[in-house]
């Protein structure tokens, strides 16, 4: 295993510098934070992750996959999908199948599009009828673990993620859906060193930095966290989970003014994200005087 201290010697550390994260704000901001740090409450828990399914970390379907030939509806199945009609493409890809079984791409875009759909067992059965015609189909094997990772199956993800390992070591897919797996089973060693791996490999995954970065801030390594959740802001500045996740560190680390506007950030890039405008009206309270206490009542009307 990777000593601890290894998490802050990733190479890209260098870059991160740049882009701001010390423990000083900009002139205009640090006095006002030196006086809202003395009235400062405890900040709120650590944001979750984000689902698997519904963000842009999957890429499911790239340009790399094959025009497979055959009849149309692979083709409007294909159409269907991209579109974002799920449950569409999904009836398409079933049909298509049943004319085609014995073609791998049509139960893995079937496992794809069942999965975005909602319908976790169904997607699972196609891309392991899939690995049935292919066993060594390295997309299928990386998009069936995150549905096993989905239904907390994650003795199952990690031995398809071995596997996908071994056909391809340097993926950073798989690194980085291991860190997923560990993370979610409480495994924090495990998980940093697997998205530090997922980062050696691509510096600009933005993902795995923001995942790391979630791992630390929950192990209390806020000041740590910072550069991967800035890194990540700067290579996706479209994703609200990012900013939002930025502006836990920075409030962790008593830097409320740049927290406000990380949180700001984020309801610009999703007016819909409630985590964040609570999060940006707790800073904001900051500066007009002590946080009022969060009542029973207030966590029944926040958990609804």
């Amino acid at each position: 295993m990777r000593p601890k201290r290894q998490v802050t010697a990733v190479l890209l550390m260098a870059a991160f510098a740049a882009v701001g994260c010390t423990k000083r704000d900009t002139p205009t901001t640090k006095a006002t934070e030196s006086q809202d740090s003395a009235q400062a409450k405890p900040v709120a828990a650590v944001s979750e992750l984000p689902p698997l399914a519904g963000t842009d970390e999957e890429g499911f379907v790239k340009d790399t996959t094959p025009k497979v030939k055959g009849p149309a509806s692979f083709a409007d199945g294909e159409a269907a999908y991209k579109a974002k009609n799920y449950a569409e493409a999904t009836t398409i890809f079933e049909d298509y199948t049943t004319q085609k079984p014995g073609n791998a791409w049509g139960h893995f875009m079937l496992g794809l599009s069942a999965w975005k759909a909602g319908d976790l067992d169904k997607s699972q059965k196609a891309f392991e009828t899939a690995l049935t015609i292919d066993p060594d189909h390295l997309k299928t094997l990386v998009n069936l673990s995150r549905v096993l990772i989905e239904k907390k199956q994650y003795d199952e993800a990690i031995n398809t993620l071995t596997k996908a390992g071994d056909i391809e070591p340097n993926s950073t897919d798989v690194h980085r859906l291991l860190g997923r797996v560990y993370h979610a089973q409480g495994k924090t060693d495990e998980a940093i060193d697997a998205y530090t791996r997922a980062i050696e490999l691509d510096d600009k995954d933005a993902w795995s930095m923001n995942n790391l970065g979630l791992v630390l801030l929950e192990r209390k390594r806020a000041e740590e966290a910072l550069p991967f959740f800035t890194k990540a802001v700067e290579l996706k500045k479209d994703v609200p989970a990012f900013h939002n996740n930025l502006g836990m560190a920075l409030e962790h680390t008593g830097r409320f003014g740049a927290a406000e506007t990380a949180y700001a950030n984020a309801v610009t890039a999703d007016p819909a994200y409630d985590k964040a405008k609570q999060n940006l009206a707790r800073v904001e309270a900051v500066k007009k005087g002590p946080v009022t206490p969060v009542t029973v009542e207030d966590t029944k009307t926040a958990s609804k």
